[in-house]
């Protein structure tokens, strides 16, 4: 495979640092499992929520910080479990 020597290679980036901290996670708890929501901070106390399975085609809801509290909280006490 040839490289393009006229294409800049992205720079290396510390860990901790803002790019990495702006990427997509999900869950530890998610596992093997491929249907979860990823989640990633936008600035200004506003979080993107998309679906892992759509990946970059996902449309990307955007919580404010009062709304993303309310949305973990009742996650957090099982009401939106799958029965």
């Amino acid at each position: 495979m040839a490289v393009d020597a006229e294409r800049p290679t992205a720079p290396t980036r510390p860990a901790g640092s803002a790019d990495q901290e702006r990427s997509w996670r999900k869950s530890r708890f998610c596992g093997a499992n491929t249907g979860c929501l990823e989640v990633r901070p936008l600035g200004a106390g506003s979080t993107g929520v998309r679906d892992s399975v759509l990946d970059e085609s996902s449309p990307v809801i955007v919580l404010d910080r009062a709304t993303m509290a309310g949305f973990l909280g009742h996650i957090k006490a099982g009401r939106l479990d799958l029965k």
